[in-house]
């Protein structure tokens, strides 16, 4: 097998240039109602000492269902790395998107999205990858200054406004702009993906539970 250096300079270059290009297509991010989604994607993985079980799961909005799911098992190669996750998670979760049948409309990503030291974290790189709308949902933050405006809690990086703190239960949950979608639609449509049952949102929860099922029964 070919050895594999992960090279950390040449990860944090790609996203310094890739979010500028971000940051200037920000301001026409539209507005998206949940009524107008159909299928929302949500991502997540768990792992063995070398392998990564990469998950997608597809959630419906009318049926408040998942009806598509899709993992793929694969030799983890680049290391763990505050603010680099996207290099080792993205390859993983590209198989197992390929494999669905249900084409999504939105994408959920356990992780940050501009609310990143170099404003483009793993919900901005998958985005970009699929070219589709996608939002960071992560239960800590990871970079920003918060902001306190009357009752809400925003989170500002990079000189501009792009995610919002959620309180939930005994919670909070750090909500970004991963891409293609503005900071008000993707802090609603969280919102109403919040249910008493979960800590996540309804398809985050249900890919995490997918990905321990995937673990257990394929990753030895």
């Amino acid at each position: 097998m070919a050895s594999y250096t992960f090279d950390v300079y040449r990860a944090m270059r790609v996203q310094e240039v890739l979010s500028k290009r971000v940051l200037k297509e920000l301001s026409t991010f539209p507005e998206i109602s949940l009524s107008s989604i159909k299928y929302i994607a949500a991502f997540d993985s768990a792992y063995t000492a070398t392998k990564q079980c990469a998950v997608v799961v597809v959630y419906s909005v009318e049926q408040r269902a998942i009806v598509d799911r899709a993992c793929s098992i694969v030799d983890v190669k680049a290391p763990y790395i505050p603010g680099l996750l996207a290099f080792r998670e993205v390859p993983g979760y590209m198989r197992a998107y390929r494999k669905l049948g249900a084409e999504p409309d939105l994408i959920l990503v356990d992780g940050h999205g501009l609310t990143h030291p170099r404003c483009f974290g793993i919900a901005t790189h998958i985005g970009v990858v699929l070219n589709k709308p996608s939002i960071g949902v992560a239960k800590s933050k990871l970079y920003g200054e918060l902001v306190k405006v009357g009752d809400r809690v925003f989170i500002k990086a990079h000189g501009v406004i792009v995610g919002e703190v959620i309180k939930y239960k005994n919670f909070e949950l750090y909500v970004s702009i991963g891409y293609k979608i503005n900071l008000e639609s993707a802090a609603r449509i969280v919102r109403s993906l919040l249910t008493n049952k979960y800590r996540l949102p309804i398809p985050l929860e249900e890919a995490d539970r997918y990905s321990k099922i995937v673990k257990t029964k394929y990753c030895k």
